[in-house]
C-alpha cells in the first residue's frame, strides 16, 4: 500500500534539513506501529520519497510525502497514529492510498508558490514597486551569479519565475511568487528578490527576508491541481 500525504513543516520543524527528514517520518512511522517497505538488497532502505527539498529555514504549507507499508490499512487510522508520532510543525492534512502504477512525485510536480516577506531598507510607494516589478517581468532575460563549489555560475534566472506580484504592509513587502520547477533545476525566490534589488534599484533588506512555500502543483496549460487526485482522499481534522 502506497500513501501519499499532504503536511506542513513549518515553525521549528523547518529547521529540519531535508535528508533528517526522512528519518522523521521513518521513526514516526515504525514507532506508530506500522510496518514499512524496504528496498531489496544488502543497504535496505525504507521505501520513502519526498517532492522538491525545501531549503533549512524555509516554511512549507503543503508538502507532500509517499509511503509505501507492508499491508492495507485504514487510512485515517494510518495518518493518525502517525500524526501522533511526529514533532511540532509537521502536521497531517491529508492522505490517499495510490492506485498500482503511479507516478511518483518528482514526475509529476513542476512548480511551486512562494509567500515572501522582506522589510524595506527604505520607504518605497507602491507605485514604485508596481513599476519595479513590472520592468522585472517585461526582461526576456535576468543573469544571476549562483555561487558553488566550483565557484560562481550565471544562470538566467526568468524563464523560471510564472508569477511575481508584491504589495506593501507597513514596512515590509509581501511577494507572492509562481516558479517553474523540474529535474534541470529552478529559481530560489531569494535570487528572484535578490536580482529585483539590483536590477530595479529597490531598497529590500536582504537580512530580513522570511520564506514560506505555500504549495508545490502539478501545472497543465496553465492550471495548478494536487498530486493528490481529488477523490478518494482523506481530510484530518483541525
Amino acid at each position: 500500500m502506497r500513501l501519499r500525504i499532504a503536511y506542513t513543516k513549518v515553525e521549528d520543524a523547518r529547521y529540519i534539513a531535508h535528508l533528517d527528514l526522512t528519518r522523521v517520518f521513518e521513526r514516526a512511522v515504525r514507532r506508530a506501529g506500522i510496518a514499512m517497505s524496504y528496498t531489496e538488497g544488502f543497504n535496505q532502505r525504507p521505501k520513502i520519497s519526498f517532492g522538491f527539498a525545501l531549503a533549512v529555514g524555509t516554511e512549507g504549507e503543503r508538502e507532500y510525502v509517499d509511503i509505501d507499508i507492508q499491508r492495507d490499512l485504514d487510512l485515517g487510522e494510518v495518518l493518525g497514529r502517525i500524526q501522533e508520532q511526529l514533532p511540532p510543525g509537521i502536521r497531517l492534512l491529508q492522505g490517499r492510498a495510490l492506485t498500482q502504477g503511479a507516478k511518483p512525485l518528482m514526475a509529476v510536480l513542476n512548480a511551486a508558490s512562494y509567500r515572501i516577506r522582506i522589510l524595506m531598507a527604505l520607504p518605497i510607494l507602491p507605485e514604485r514597486l508596481q513599476e519595479a516589478v513590472g520592468d522585472w517581468l517585461a526582461r526576456e532575460q535576468v543573469v544571476y551569479s549562483r555561487y558553488t563549489k566550483k565557484g560562481p555560475t550565471d544562470k538566467d534566472i526568468r524563464p523560471w519565475v510564472k508569477r511575481l506580484e508584491g504589495e506593501i504592509h507597513g514596512d515590509e513587502i509581501v511577494f507572492e511568487l509562481e516558479v517553474e520547477m523540474g529535474n534541470s533545476g529552478s529559481v530560489r525566490p531569494e535570487e528572484v528578490l535578490a536580482s529585483l534589488r539590483e536590477l530595479e534599484n529597490l531598497p529590500l533588506d536582504m537580512e530580513e527576508i522570511h520564506i514560506k512555500r505555500t504549495g508545490v502543483h502539478v501545472s497543465y496549460l496553465g492550471q495548478n491541481s494536487s498530486p493528490l487526485e481529488h477523490d478518494g482522499f482523506v481530510q484530518l481534522a483541525e
